[in-house]
């Protein structure tokens, strides 16, 4: 008969090692005097309460019962062992004709300090995930078994998303306790999810709870400026920026600046943002707060502003959104020929091919706009799309407008081009029945379909947000204008 992998055997108990059995009986030793004591003390005051009527009171200051486990570090930890609650020691007064606490009360605080006791007895244990691990794979290593696996997982499964979904690398910490039967029993677990975030799982009165733990977070402004010599990304590095930040620069300015091939030796930026410490150590960047770049002589400046709900967004100094929309349709007096349709047969080549757009037919001649802001990728001739011009909108999306008759005059690769803006007139180049344009929009490369893709929000900042944005913007603007030597990047 198979045994079950998760049941502890008694080969595994034995395992442990002659001074920690010998160390967790002194422990245990230790804890029965303590209750002796208490136990002797309290059925003493018990009598003195019942024979005692006179009108004097009298004190009896018990000792703590929280054992406190001194930690390895003076510093706050995600990983350090919890210290027990504070327990004030128990107080026993009588007063005539009065009780000043009843039995019962002083059962419940020799309760709250055995719960503390009980928490000093701990064995903490750590665990790495591995690829392919899952709790009943990492429980039995600390000598767990299935029984605990279950316990856990009855919680509620929302409450126990990040022990559900372990990431290899992560450590686990384990507190168990000895039983009498020599079997170990699972009383709190703890897994750091980020620098300022844990994970905890305690058991209480023989349940379990769950709980996601944020420490407290000090937030520090400071103002960072750089000079483009080579990439945006080296600049960023030697101006002491993450990559998080740099990427978030990029995307804040993204749609005006093409960072793949507008920069110029000599651009230069400054950001303002908060950091995240906890106990004067760095753990995390924070939002960037302001900013400036300054491209091909041209400045662009975002501020941040949080609304009621919420949510960041960057806006202009003047309140017009840092982000770009999209208009829907490219040629406003047409109709729709053919629809987005990934099962689509051609019409020509007579093969299922997927349509990854939206045709619109129209007369020959009609212009074609731009949908929305942006930088001119390709024009010239692609394949079945005949005459072709390809828009990057930001870096994140990007535009096709295919079966042109011709290109408007002027427009090249690499130029700049506003929404609503003529870039060629309709025909029918390339594989095509008929004068028409074919049109798609994708993002980060995927084709979505153009008529009921999720397009990105442009609305300026509501007007009653103005006077809270304007206090919080001038003293941010204020800073951004300070001159600042951009021959070498720096950071104060």
């Amino acid at each position: 008969m198979k045994r079950n992998r998760l049941i502890r055997q008694t080969y595994q108990i034995k395992s442990l090692s002659d001074t920690k059995i010998l160390s967790i009986k002194y422990r245990y030793f230790v804890g029965l005097v303590v209750l002796s004591v208490i136990g002797f003390f309290l059925a003493y005051s018990s009598s003195s309460d019942t024979q005692n009527n006179t009108s004097q009171s009298r004190n009896l200051n018990l000792p703590n019962l929280a054992i406190k486990n001194t930690p390895a570090s003076s510093h706050r930890s995600l990983i350090d062992s919890p210290s027990p609650p504070k327990t004030s020691a128990p107080r026993l007064n009588s007063i005539s004709g009065k009780k000043l606490k009843s039995i019962e009360d002083n059962r419940q605080e020799v309760v709250t300090g055995l719960e503390a006791a009980r928490a000093s007895f701990l064995a903490w244990d750590k665990v790495t995930v591995k690829s392919g691990d899952n709790l009943s794979l990492i429980f039995p290593r600390v000598g767990l078994n299935a029984r605990d696996v279950y316990l856990v997982t009855q919680i509620d499964k929302k409450a126990i998303a990040p022990l559900l979904n372990l990431k290899p690398g992560q450590l686990i910490h384990f507190g168990t306790l000895m039983q009498k039967d020599g079997t170990l029993s699972l009383e709190a677990l703890k897994v750091a999810l980020n620098p300022i975030e844990a994970f905890h799982v305690r058991k209480v009165n023989e349940v379990y709870y769950a709980e996601t733990i944020k420490l407290e977070v000090d937030l520090i402004q400071k103002q960072i400026t750089g000079k483009i010599d080579s990439s945006l990304f080296e600049a960023g590095l030697i101006a002491g920026l993450t990559d998080k930040v740099v990427m978030e620069m990029a995307h804040i300015f993204g749609w005006d600046i093409d960072f793949a091939l507008d920069l110029r030796k000599g651009d230069h930026f400054k950001l303002i943002l908060n950091e995240a410490f906890i106990d004067g150590n760095k753990v995390d960047d924070g939002n960037i707060l302001a900013a400036d770049f300054t491209n091909r002589g041209k400045t662009f400046r975002a501020i941040r502003f949080v609304d009621s709900r919420g949510l960041g967004r960057y806006y202009s100094p003047e309140g017009d959104s840092m982000r770009k929309t999209f208009n829907r349709t490219p040629v406003p007096l047409s109709r729709i020929s053919s629809r987005f349709n990934p099962n689509r047969k051609h019409p020509i080549l007579k093969t299922n091919r997927p349509h990854r757009g939206v045709d619109y037919a129209a007369k020959k001649g009609t212009p074609i706009l731009a949908t929305g802001d942006g930088k001119i990728d390709f024009i010239g001739t692609k394949g079945g799309y005949g005459r072709t011009v390809i828009l990057s909108h930001g870096g994140k999306y990007t535009t096709l407008y295919a079966h042109m008759s011709r290109y408007k005059k002027g427009i090249r690769s690499g130029k700049r081009v506003k929404q609503g803006q003529t870039i060629g007139y309709i025909g029918s180049s390339g594989l095509a029945t008929g004068p028409h344009l074919h049109y798609e929009f994708r993002v980060n490369g995927t084709h979505r379909n153009p008529l009921t893709v999720k397009l990105p929000k442009a609305e300026p900042l509501p007007k009653k947000y103005h006077v809270q944005f304007k206090a919080q913007a001038t003293p941010l603007i204020t800073q951004l204008d300070i001159p600042v030597n951009t021959s070498l990047a720096q950071s104060r």
